[in-house]
């Protein structure tokens, strides 16, 4: 009993340090395989100890290059924040392949060779419904041939998302003139993109075919910013070699499934680079290399089965008729007053007056050198030319910034070439 009422009275407590060790740290750590058919792309970075603030700490000023089995080099090209990238290259299938690294401490690292891989196709990319909030997304694929049997996966996401309001016009020049829909002053639809953050491996070793079914990948949830306009995801499939699997399987279950003292503990993780120079020092990676194939899926928000953000809430507005997308609240804006502005109509248009003109130099207004306007009170919904009709008077209505330019939530309002148009 008093062992209890010890562990629960205050008085027993006793202040615990950790001790946190600085040892391991600073180890090069490589990441990215050799891709034949595409670019390849390496990440060269340091790690830190657990009382580091540092988030990432990367290598720089690294030479880096492919070598084959008959000594031929591939250099590859520093791009900076520790990435280095060699362009489209065909590798033969024949030959092995490994990394050279030669630090800016003059330290050498290599990996062991390793066969060119080829990847068989993607079968499919599809998502089911776990829920009311969230969907999963899966694979399948195969290899006629058996040679396979090892897989990994991962994927780049990209989505759309839209202002609170669209232009029809803005103000350049002096002048109120039409805006092309997805032209460079449009910012009504801006893209994010994210590469996936989790490990996919899976093997068909133990089956009597090469055939991979209903592989689990990412997934998304309701009423999220993926959810809401059009998204788009590229999955990426690699082929292993035994080795290279229980690698990526071993750093998956280190990463991603421990939840307590109770579970498995990490196990070490064998990589294939080493340092040659200084044999003692810790590396971790492993490089492989192979073809990658590749299999997109669009998906407009009206096409999944969850609940996507909410269009508009309460916001009332005289522009809202007939605009039906999907929107995310401006940053630090809760509403978007509506302010208008008209042209003289007794005798036609006759321009606006210049103290309104300089209505438009309010910074909290101007975009990139424009002013975009929302259209209103004009002969159709989305006319362009309202300057030609004698006699009849058009009201423009703007909005702040941050209503209209959706550039001010991060993203880009230049479309990936990849991406379809917003409206397919």
């Amino acid at each position: 009993m008093s062992i209890i009422i010890c562990l629960v009275h205050s008085s027993c407590k006793k202040a615990f340090n950790a001790h946190l060790t600085t040892t391991a740290a600073n180890f090069l750590a490589v990441d990215g395989p050799i891709i034949s058919g595409d670019s390849t792309f390496i990440t060269l970075s340091r790690t830190t100890s657990l009382s580091d603030t540092t988030q990432k700490k990367v290598e720089l000023k690294a030479t880096v290059s492919v070598e084959d089995d008959q000594a031929k080099l591939y250099p590859l090209q520093e791009l900076g924040k520790g990435q280095y990238a060699l362009g489209v290259t065909n590798f033969s299938s024949v030959r092995k392949y490994r990394l050279d690294i030669k630090t800016s401490d003059g330290k050498i690292y290599q990996s062991d060779f390793v066969p060119m891989k080829v990847t068989p196709p993607v079968d499919s990319l599809y998502f089911k419904q776990n829920s009311d909030a969230t969907v999963s997304f899966y694979t399948n694929t195969h290899d006629p041939t058996g040679n396979t049997r090892y897989y990994r996966w991962d994927y780049k996401e990209t989505w759309s998302y839209v202002a609170l309001a669209t232009a029809f016009f803005e103000f350049k020049n002096s002048q109120i003139v039409p805006l092309l829909t997805y032209s460079a002053d449009d910012h009504s639809v801006c893209f994010r993109t994210d590469l996936s953050n989790q490990i996919f491996v899976g093997s068909s070793a133990n089956l009597a075919q090469d055939v991979i079914l209903n592989q689990e990948l990412g997934g998304l949830a309701s009423g999220t910013e993926k959810t809401g306009h059009v998204y788009v995801m590229q999955l990426r499939q690699y082929a292993l070699t035994p080795d290279g699997f229980n690698y990526y399987q071993n750093l998956k279950l280190n990463t991603e499934q421990l939840g307590s003292i109770f579970d498995a503990q990490p196990t070490s993780l064998n990589g294939n680079i080493h340092c040659i120079s200084s044999p003692s020092d810790i590396v971790i990676g492993f490089v492989s290399a192979s073809t990658v194939t590749v299999k997109q899926m669009n998906l407009h928000q009206n096409d999944l089965p969850i609940k996507t953000p909410d269009a508009y809430g309460t916001l009332q507005t005289p522009w809202m008729t007939g605009y039906n997308s999907y929107y995310f609240a401006p940053p630090d804006l809760g509403m978007c007053p509506t302010l208008s502005l008209s042209t003289q109509t007794a005798t036609g248009y006759a321009g606006f007056p210049a103290a309104a003109l300089a209505t438009f130099s309010n910074p909290n207004i101007l975009m990139g050198g424009a002013v975009a306007f929302i259209q209103a009170d004009a002969p159709g919904p989305n006319s362009i030319e309202p300057f030609r009709s004698q006699g009849i008077g058009y009201t423009y209505y703007y909005l702040p910034k941050a209503c209209i330019d959706c550039r001010l939530k991060g993203g880009s309002s230049t479309r990936p070439a990849y991406f379809p148009y917003p409206g397919y």
